[in-house]
């Protein structure tokens, strides 16, 4: 692989990571409600769940704007 397709991948990686952790921290919650409405401790894994699929979003628009912007 080359070094450019490299660093594009590690950049790819950086902006995953901080969409994920975005939609993990404003979905959690839901997972809280979730378990105080249903009185089930298995709820609590629903919001971080949610928030990763969107959280991978987020990272991959943050991605492609960064792309635009550097021209690339």
């Amino acid at each position: 692989m080359s070094n450019r397709g490299q660093k594009q991948k590690q950049e790819l990686e950086h902006y995953r990571g901080i969409g994920m952790a975005i939609g993990m921290l404003l979905f959690m919650p839901v997972g809280v409600v979730l378990f105080i409405l249903l009185d089930n401790p298995g709820m609590l894994g629903v919001g971080p769940t949610m928030g990763l699929a969107v959280g991978l979003a987020i990272g991959e628009g943050l991605y492609q704007r960064q792309q635009r912007e550097n021209g690339g």
